[in-house]
């Protein structure tokens, strides 16, 4: 079963930064958002005058992507699963 995290008021670029600074979250795993906070996270990144973000959307070596099963206002963290060599 999946896990959602309340991580704040509103999903945003420097939430999810804080976010992924605090809790440790590896580089490769994938942060999931609903498509309503990630359109409004799409939306600060075009706000920022960087003009339209690289596809995947990654901050920090994290994956930010949506999923139509993720609750507005939570996230869901997918770890990396790293093949046994």
């Amino acid at each position: 079963m999946s896990e959602y995290t309340f991580i704040g008021d509103k999903i945003s670029l420097p939430a999810i930064r804080d976010y992924i600074i605090s809790h440790k979250i590896n580089e490769g795993d994938t942060i999931v958002v609903s498509p309503t906070d990630f359109s409004g996270i799409i939306d600060e990144i075009k706000a920022s005058g960087e003009g339209f973000p690289d596809i995947p959307l990654t901050l920090l070596g994290v994956i930010i992507t949506k999923d139509d099963g993720v609750p507005i206002g939570k996230i869901q963290i997918v770890k990396n699963e790293k093949p046994y060599l």
